[in-house]
């Protein structure tokens, strides 16, 4: 019955039976791969209240007392978080396309002897390491096949895989997620076929060599451990031929907040059209997440952010830009459960530019465009109750609503 009256308010497409009954929203997701104070009890409760977390352990990661070793400090935190929330998804971080060249660096000492060894770092023609981004302190690698294998017929992806499964994921099964960062193009010119030229980075042979060297390190993963889910940090929409519906998963990094972010460079209507394709370029269960960066105290541009993850499946992430990935930010509207959606993800707007989804519990409204819009809405809404912003969440019922530009709002029924 509700369903109905819900199809016949919003004119939306009502899903039938099963598509949407096992998904419940809000869906949280936590990038917390910053600060590495994982045994702390309080951080440990902050992080339980996500629908998935990614962690960050190194390799060696354990505080003085906090466990005998290496390995079971971090299960003890693993372990410590599911007890706390049994249905959370815990995922640690993972990096092909580059790495480390310090030698004073303990943790991924294992890494740089290997590159050199091989000789597997990325040159360019004058033969010298090439770096995308030098505040990382990272250079970047030659994952393709073009350099020799090693005396067991494996390249870079193959051995890094069984490193970081050594090393994070065979002896600590509670880890679900492998997280892939930079699963992207090629960043930098470089002499990637050793021809001694340096290559376009967007030729079709270049690009397809480094679309495959991504695909083997993530099928060796699978051999290694096939029930791990495998979630990529993208900058595309996972489209090419290679990588279409060979992640279970990607979270997309910066969405909104920053002057590089899509939605400022290219409008809410490119970020969406981005989210969309790569929960369709991704393969079940689908983990994207949403993530967009900017102050907590901006609620805002946070519920701006937050009504339009809310238009699709995905999961939502929110960065506290002055603390980067290192806290757990909470917002009244995580508190108010939504249920199931109702109806399919909106490919329309449903009144003067706003969108509209409705859930078993509320309605989410989003405004992207320029100018503020007042939309009359049907009897039996109200505004939530909160504490952070009471000019908005204020508890009354309500007819229509004023949303600024750039704006959202979450409504119970």
């Amino acid at each position: 019955m509700l369903c109905a009256l819900v199809a016949l308010g919003t004119g939306s497409q009502v899903a039938k039976g099963d598509e949407l009954a096992s998904a419940s929203f809000p869906r949280l997701m936590g990038m917390n791969i910053g600060a590495k104070n994982y045994q702390d009890a309080d951080y440990q409760k902050d992080l339980a209240r996500m629908d998935v977390v990614i962690l960050g352990f190194y390799r060696g990661w354990r505080p003085d007392g906090y466990a005998p070793t290496a390995n079971l400090a971090m299960q003890k935190v693993v372990k410590a978080i599911k007890a706390l929330n049994p249905k959370i998804l815990v995922g640690q971080y993972t990096i092909l396309s580059v790495a480390y060249d310090d030698p004073n660096n303990a943790a991924d000492q294992d890494k740089r002897d290997k590159l050199y060894a091989g000789k597997w770092w990325l040159l360019n023609a004058a033969g010298r390491k090439v770096q995308w981004l030098s505040q990382y302190s990272t250079w970047e690698v030659n994952l393709t096949t073009w350099p020799q294998a090693d005396a067991r017929g494996e390249r870079w992806p193959q051995w890094l895989a069984e490193r970081e499964h050594s090393v994070f994921f065979r002896d600590i099964p509670e880890f679900d997620i492998v997280y892939l960062d930079d699963v992207g193009a090629p960043h930098v010119t470089a002499d990637w076929n050793l021809d001694g030229k340096d290559d376009d980075r967007n030729d079709p042979g270049i690009l397809a060599a480094h679309y495959a060297g991504h695909l083997a390190e993530w099928n060796r993963l699978r051999e290694l451990a096939p029930n791990r889910l495998l979630i990529g940090n993208t900058d595309n929409d996972l489209a090419n031929a290679q990588w279409r519906g060979q992640l279970d998963g990607g979270f997309l990094e910066s969405l909104m907040g920053w002057s590089w972010s899509l939605e400022t460079r290219a409008g809410w209507g490119k970020m969406m059209e981005r989210y969309r394709s790569v929960l369709q370029n991704t393969k079940p269960p689908r983990i994207v997440g949403f993530n967009v960066q900017g102050s907590p105290t901006d609620y805002r541009f946070f519920r701006y952010a937050y009504a339009s993850c809310l238009l699709d499946d995905g999961y939502f992430s929110f960065t506290d830009k002055s603390r980067e990935y290192s806290s757990v930010p909470w917002f009244d509207e995580y508190d108010h459960k939504l249920g199931s959606a109702l109806s399919r993800p909106p490919a329309t707007a449903w009144s003067q530019g706003v969108w509209r989804r409705d859930f078993q519990y509320g309605v989410v409204l989003v405004n992207p465009t320029t100018s503020a819009k007042t939309v009359k809405l049907e009897p039996g809404l109200r505004r939530l109750a909160g504490n952070q912003d009471r000019a908005v969440n204020n508890g009354a019922a309500i007819a229509q609503v004023t949303l600024e530009a750039k704006d959202g709002i979450v409504l119970r029924r």
